[in-house]
């Protein structure tokens, strides 16, 4: 499990899709919410320093202007594996092309102000 926990989101994104089969992860859990605003590396850093050692968590990053997970939301990518020997600079960077990305292909302006990241956990 120790060496498996040095590979989660360390080198490269580790999806759940791409491990489903090779680890049992419980799902089901009840969802808790983690609010970052503006997409900060600092507020990566530290929910990943929160996170207990030798577990490896699943989440869903979506963004939300207002930072209410029960308004309007967009999903940024499939659920991600990671623990506390994951990478933020790493999650940081994925989370921006992602952003970059829905906002060209949606057409979305002004984002930049007031966006929350959200971690579903």
């Amino acid at each position: 499990m120790t060496q498996l926990l040095r590979l989660i989101s360390t080198n490269e994104i580790t999806m759940l899709k791409d491990m489903n089969n090779i680890i049992d992860i419980d799902l089901s859990g009840r969802f808790r919410h983690f609010y970052i605003p503006n997409l900060e590396l600092i507020g990566i850093q530290n929910f990943i320093m929160k996170l207990e050692d030798n577990t490896i968590f699943c989440i869903i990053p979506v963004i939300s202007m207002f930072g209410k997970d029960s308004a309007p939301h967009l999903i940024l990518s499939k659920q991600i594996l990671i623990s506390r020997n994951s990478s933020s600079k790493l999650i940081h960077d994925y989370l921006n092309y992602q952003l970059d990305i829905a906002i060209s292909d949606f057409g979305i302006a002004n984002l930049e102000n007031g966006d929350y990241l959200i971690f579903t956990q």
